[in-house]
Formats: C-alpha cells, sequence, structure tokens
C-alpha cells in the first residue's frame, strides 16, 4: 500500500494490532507459550488486526488447556 495513501486512522489501526500482538505475545510467554508467527497485520477497515499463524498441534493443545483451566463457569466450547 502506497504511504501516502495510508490516513492518520489507517496508522493507528495498524499500531493497534502490532500493540496487541506483543501484548498477546507477552500473555503466552506468562505460560511457556510461543506463537513464532504471531505478529501485527495490516488494518481491515479501519481495525488493528493480529496475525495469529500457524503453530504446532503441541503447542495448541497447551493454549488450549490454558484457555480451559481459566475458563468462566458455565462457558461451552
Amino acid at each position: 500500500m502506497p504511504a501516502e495513501s495510508i490516513t492518520e486512522s489507517d496508522a493507528k489501526a495498524y499500531e493497534k494490532g502490532r500493540q496487541s500482538a506483543d501484548r498477546l505475545k507477552a500473555a503466552l510467554a506468562a505460560h511457556g507459550i510461543v506463537l513464532p508467527s504471531l505478529s501485527g497485520a495490516w488494518f481491515v477497515n479501519g481495525t488493528g488486526m493480529v496475525e495469529l499463524g500457524g503453530c504446532r498441534a503441541d503447542v495448541a493443545d497447551r493454549l488450549s488447556a490454558v484457555l480451559e483451566a481459566s475458563a468462566p463457569e458455565g462457558a461451552e466450547g
């Protein structure tokens, strides 16, 4: 995308995606989970996006276990 066509709002959305990706990386790392391809992504319709990418099955299982252990009572998947 040409730099001259990026608005201030678009730049803020892109930065939000990057910040959210960094926050998620840190939260996952606290549980010993690393998603190597996790990163901020280009904005879509003015919304910051995070690219989760692929991961090994064992990493997905560890992430699932962490989420399942902290799920609110009565939550169903």
